[in-house]
């Protein structure tokens, strides 16, 4: 007989916006393909929860089940945003699938597999506690993602507050999950005020050729050591979920 046979069918489950559909700590081996709906991943920190992402139709929940072959605690929760409907597999039933597949594109999926696992190992080891403002600090803000590479990286911003798309130059000199250090010339605070809760689109080339734009509200902007220029803190606002995982995979160690 088969041995996917014994294993138990595939299941079907409604949510309605609030429910739990994992959470984190537990032990579980179900994996879920959305069908319908949104659902929220988060992790805890202290007493608060931290959104990591909303997941939409035909994403996946669980997968690390499959990644790492073990029954390992939850790291993260997932809720229901709004009614949603998932598909439940057994892992059992993906690893035969990934048996069956060719050395090559195995090869090629193992790799992917594993730059996801460590990725999702970072993300969950990101310190989202509160902390007080550091007056050396290039973006003090009471909460932020601590997992932050220093880069230097040419860009190009524009003020949301004007209709008008001057596009002015900067660099990023740091940057995380949560915001930005922008190193400008002064000059540029002459076209547009660079003060405390403006909004500015960032749009830059990563060394690993992704292309990311992102809006941020400046939180700090002081003097350079350096004549004639100005460092920038920005916490980035909503971004979009693709974005999220180019920058994530350019912080990985």
């Amino acid at each position: 007989m088969d041995k996917t046979d014994s294993l138990p069918p595939n299941l079907r489950l409604s949510f309605k916006k609030g429910d739990l559909i994992a959470k984190q700590g537990d032990y579980g081996i179900s994996i879920y393909r959305i069908e319908s709906g949104k659902v929220g991943i988060y992790i805890e920190s202290g007493e608060k929860e931290v959104c990591l992402a909303v997941l939409g139709r035909g994403e996946i929940i669980g997968e690390m089940t499959f990644l790492n072959q073990v029954v390992e605690p939850r790291f993260a929760s997932a809720r229901a945003l709004e009614e949603t409907r998932v598909e439940v597999w057994h892992p059992d039933r993906l690893v035969r699938e990934y048996q069956k597949m060719s050395p090559i594109i195995k090869y090629i999926s193992d790799q992917v597999l594993r730059r996801l696992a460590r990725m999702n190992k970072v993300i969950g080891k990101l310190d989202t506690g509160e902390k007080k403002p550091s007056p050396d600090s290039e973006l003090s803000i009471s909460q932020r993602l601590f997992y932050r590479k220093d880069v230097d990286i040419s860009c190009e911003y524009r003020s949301l507050d004007t209709r008008k798309p001057v596009w002015l130059k900067g660099s990023i000199r740091n940057l995380s999950l949560n915001g930005l250090g922008l190193h400008v010339i002064a000059r540029n605070n002459l076209n547009f005020p660079h003060d405390p809760g403006k909004v500015f689109r960032v749009r830059a080339t990563l060394p690993n050729g992704r292309e990311v734009e992102m809006d941020a509200r400046i939180v700090t902007a002081k003097k350079a050591k350096m004549p004639g220029r100005l460092d920038i803190g920005l916490a980035l606002m909503d971004i979009t979920e693709e974005t999220r995982k180019i920058l994530g995979f350019f912080l990985m160690p």
